[in-house]
């Protein structure tokens, strides 16, 4: 099984594997506890899960949350 949240340290979106108590997230290095993250959704296979990344993804830039740059004038 595989569980879908939030990393604490950057708040991206990262996978993990329930079989596992920790997990390095892959955007910041740091180590996360599965145990008390906070889980957006659980799949059983890991082509579920990158599907699922990919329209929580897709859903987060819909909504303007996600990553806007400011454009200044030099």
């Amino acid at each position: 099984m595989y569980i879908i949240g939030n990393c604490p340290s950057c708040g991206k979106i990262i996978m993990a594997n329930t079989g596992n108590v920790t997990r390095t997230c892959p955007h910041c290095g740091s180590r996360v506890n599965l145990v008390g993250m906070r889980v957006l959704a659980r799949t059983t296979s890991s082509q579920e899960a990158t599907m699922l990344i990919q329209a929580l993804k897709e859903k987060k830039d819909k909504e303007g949350t996600g990553a806007a740059f400011k454009k200044f004038k030099t």
